[in-house]
């Protein structure tokens, strides 16, 4: 089985890809700030439970600005999860053009080299198959 279910919400899908030994997280909708937040301490949580390096955040479908939370990821979550073992983070990039944004800004706060945007999520498995 090449794709593991870890969790499936209203907001967020996570999966592992067993083969290729990367998180998958699928994002849906509009979202809140604390919906973010769970989402993320879930992903750093199957992080750690899968002993995985390799996360790859998909945003396609994600809708409005979440700017607010960028200082968040940035600074608090990803250094964690850096400290759990993240290496490589390729978040793709959503339809929504205040999204993107959001998305964009929080990837050029991140450390060079641990994240970098997408167009496609197969781009962004590309990157990560490549590591």
């Amino acid at each position: 089985m090449r794709h593991i279910k870890l969790l499936t919400t209203d907001s967020l899908t996570l999966e592992y890809n067993a083969v290729e030994d990367y998180i998958a997280a699928t994002w849906h909708g509009a979202f809140t700030s604390e919906v973010i937040k769970q989402g993320y301490e879930q992903i750093l949580f199957f992080l750690q439970k899968e002993r995985c390096h390799k996360l790859l955040d998909n945003h396609y479908d994600v809708q409005g600005l979440w700017v607010d939370l960028t200082d968040w990821l940035a600074y608090d979550w990803h250094p964690r999860a850096e400290q759990a073992g993240l290496q490589y983070h390729a978040a793709v990039y959503s339809q929504d053009y205040f999204s993107r944004l959001s998305t964009d800004r929080a990837i050029q706060m991140v450390r060079d080299g641990i994240a970098n945007g997408f167009e496609t999520a197969e781009n962004a498995e590309g990157w990560l198959n490549s590591l």
